[in-house]
């Protein structure tokens, strides 16, 4: 099981000629289908949805088979109230969001999986980062 951020998930449905970390990211989120995240992944992923919707880089139907898969897909959707604390222990260093998923992946020994360099670059996380480059 690995948990899986919205940065990363979201380049499933990009356009690998615009981006190279596409097929990155579609080989190493099928290596492990079981996917734990927090509660606020699903609106995470359909935020960036709406931004590269308005960028002009997500067409309307693209936009339409994301939501639907984001409707039907498996996940292991883990509340953020349990870490809270941590999340707050990070704030310095990441965003609530990010930190979310750092709490998470710490507290069940799991990997997150991301796009955001950022977050391994923090250097405040206590889990394995693997990011999609």
């Amino acid at each position: 099981m690995i948990v899986v951020d919205g940065s990363a998930a979201a380049l499933l449905f990009g356009d690998a000629d615009r981006d190279s970390r596409v097929l990155s990211a579609r080989r190493i989120l099928r290596e492990d289908l079981d996917w734990a995240v927090p509660e606020h992944w699903r609106i995470e992923v359909m935020s960036v949805v709406r931004g590269l919707s308005l960028a002009g880089t997500l067409s309307p139907e693209r936009a339409a088979r994301v939501v639907a898969w984001l409707g039907r897909v498996t996940v292991l959707t883990l509340p953020t109230v349990p870490a809270l604390v941590r999340v707050c222990e990070l704030r310095a260093n990441l965003s609530a969001y990010d930190a979310a998923y750092v709490a998470v992946a710490e507290s069940h020994g799991l990997t997150l999986v991301t796009a955001d360099a950022r977050i391994s670059r923090s250097g405040a996380a206590r889990c394995q980062i693997r990011v999609i480059s």
